[in-house]
């Protein structure tokens, strides 16, 4: 278990060491130097924490059982219940209550799950009426040297029986290393994977179908698509494109909603990082000091997630105190932000007080990622997890 929240640290830092050589030769090639850095560096702005800006979005969760069994946070239910999911062979999908922190058992693996490697909780994605999951393991009764499969899996989502919906075949990837996002879509799971590819499967079972085939899909939430290579978001269900247009400064780093885009241009050295938010035409540009390393397109295109500003070439490595020093597995990391473009408020996600040293299992961690918006956690203290809802996030009125 501890390997899940114990990965191998790839740090902001070094992609920033990574930036600034690039840069550099950028400079060397084009101006024959890299500016000094200045005798006063700009200031850095410093979000408050997201419990200070939203506090509706915010619940604190214990991260375990009394039995010292590990809980981790799936999905929002409603706006005082959460799904949680125990870390163990048999899995227990639980309702918690976030006002009376009471805890129901809603549903249970088989109990042949408990053989160990048998049933092993993927992804999961939680709709209107069921929750659903990737199951990967061995077929029951099977040693452990057997092949490995992947089954996808539903339940009520008021709690009842899980049941099998298809065995997928092994031509139709769904390991938890693959894939990017999952979702329920009506009557359908929906998955999408780092390579592009797009995949659908009936909730009553059937054959796995990909869509758009041949295409390379950035999937924003279903059924909105960036298609880098054509500049063009896709509606996957009705097939419609809309041309992506005067991005050119931005094309090298875009992630495109259906109507609004994040991307970051060339950064500067010794300047605040930089994102900038803008609809599909190049129009209505904000900047938002941030970078876009996240590479994620706006939240129902309102809410941008970004990494926390620092200053290009700069680190907390060179003594300077006050550059947060950045630290994750290659994902939100431990401290990033979320933008609201209405409001143009900012709040920080995660804590600059934890330290990889003596809290290795505080990065951010995604759980669902429904339409609304993802669900977000980390933890605190040892049995303490501070829960985001991002889809709690924004809600007022903006202009699309």
């Amino acid at each position: 278990m501890s390997g899940l929240w114990n990965q191998v640290a790839v740090t902001r830092a070094g992609a920033a060491v990574l930036l600034v050589i690039a840069l550099g030769v950028a400079w060397t090639s084009r101006d024959e130097g890299v500016p000094e850095r200045p005798a006063q560096l700009p200031a850095l702005p410093r979000p408050a924490p997201i419990d200070e800006v939203w506090p509706e979005a915010v619940s604190v969760v214990p991260a375990e059982r009394k039995d010292g069994t590990w809980l981790w946070p799936v999905g929002a239910l409603d706006s005082d219940h959460l799904l949680l999911r125990t870390h163990e062979r048999r899995t227990e999908f639980i309702g918690f209550n976030t006002r009376t922190k009471k805890q129901r058992v809603m549903a249970r693996a088989p109990k042949w799950a408990a053989c160990g490697g048998c049933f092993e909780v993927q992804k999961t994605a939680v709709g209107t009426s069921h929750v659903a999951f990737f199951v990967k393991g061995y077929a029951p009764g099977a040693s452990t040297g057997g092949q490995r499969h992947y089954e996808l899996w539903a339940m009520p989502r008021t709690g009842g029986p899980m049941r099998m919906v298809v065995r997928l075949p092994p031509n139709v990837p769904a390991e938890d290393a693959y894939v990017h996002g999952f979702q329920i879509a009506g009557e359908h799971a929906v998955w999408w994977g780092y390579d592009g590819a797009v995949w659908r499967v009936p909730l009553s079972g059937g054959e796995p179908e990909q869509v758009l085939p041949g295409r390379r899909l950035r999937v924003s939430s279903w059924p909105w698509a960036y298609d880098e290579s054509e500049r063009t978001v896709v509606n996957l269900d009705t097939g419609q494109e809309t041309e992506v247009t005067e991005i050119d400064d931005l094309q090298r780093r875009l992630a495109c909603g259906p109507a609004w885009c994040v991307g970051e241009d060339r950064q500067e050295l010794w300047k605040v990082t930089q994102a900038t938010v803008l609809r599909l035409d190049g129009s209505d540009r904000t900047t938002v000091p941030g970078d876009a390393l996240l590479m994620r397109p706006l939240i129902r295109d309102r809410l941008a997630l970004l990494g926390v500003p620092t200053i290009v070439g700069v680190s907390a490595a060179d003594g300077d105190d006050f550059i947060p020093q950045t630290w994750g597995s290659g994902g939100l990391g431990h401290v990033t932000q979320v933008y609201d473009r209405c409001t143009r408020r900012t709040a920080l996600l995660g804590s600059h007080a934890l330290t990889r040293a003596t809290m290795p299992w505080g990065e951010i961690k995604i759980g669902t990622w429904p339409q609304d918006g993802p669900l977000v956690f980390w933890r605190t203290t040892r049995n303490r997890l501070v829960v985001a809802d991002l889809a709690r996030v924004g809600v007022s009125n903006c202009p699309a």
